[in-house]
């Protein structure tokens, strides 16, 4: 047992840095996602100066080069939309997850005509089966901004717990060895 607590005891660090994160994530969840897009934002204009070095390297040796070229523009627009409009890629995974909520939600109508007459409880999952995709689906759609906000919010809770966890199970290791 005292290899596993010497094992763990790496991982308290680990677990400090999930509740710093969590408590930052939680409390700043704009914010968060602001400098995480902005982050990626930067990752993409290395990407596009990346192709345009291989376009202007094609374009030397006279070998072509223009998807290069391509690519590095489309990276450059991608990149200016993460610095200066970073709430547009932000809210883009949760509209289209919204979006595909609604269809589920359409597609499963049918099912509550058909469960409908096989008893109250199955009505009510069948409603629940359909209605709540739906109205998961519109929120998330209509204010895309605000449900990425709710899920990193949601996840810097899920690192504070897991953190906080880590630290008082070693803690309760530490004390039952020693």
């Amino acid at each position: 047992m005292e290899k596993y607590y010497e094992i763990r005891l790496s991982s308290i660090g680990i677990a400090v840095c999930m509740v710093v994160f969590g408590i930052l994530l939680t409390i700043y969840p704009e914010v968060s996602g602001i400098i995480f897009t902005r982050g990626f934002a930067t990752v993409v204009l290395l990407f596009g100066l990346l192709h345009l070095w291989r376009y202007t390297r094609a374009r030397k040796f006279e070998m072509g080069g223009t998807g290069n070229l391509i690519a590095a523009i489309l990276l450059f627009i991608l990149s200016a939309i993460g610095f200066f409009k970073p709430e547009v890629i932000l809210s883009f995974l949760p509209f289209v997850t919204g979006s595909l909520l609604i269809v589920d939600g359409f597609v499963k109508i049918p099912l509550i005509k058909e469960m409908w007459d096989w008893g109250s409880e199955l009505r009510w999952s069948a409603l629940l089966s359909a209605g709540l995709p739906l109205v998961l689906g519109i929120i998330s759609a209509s204010y895309p901004f605000s449900a990425a906000t709710l899920v990193i919010r949601v996840f810097g809770i899920f690192l504070l717990v897991d953190g906080i966890s880590d630290i008082v199970r070693s803690n309760m290791v530490r004390k039952n060895n020693f």
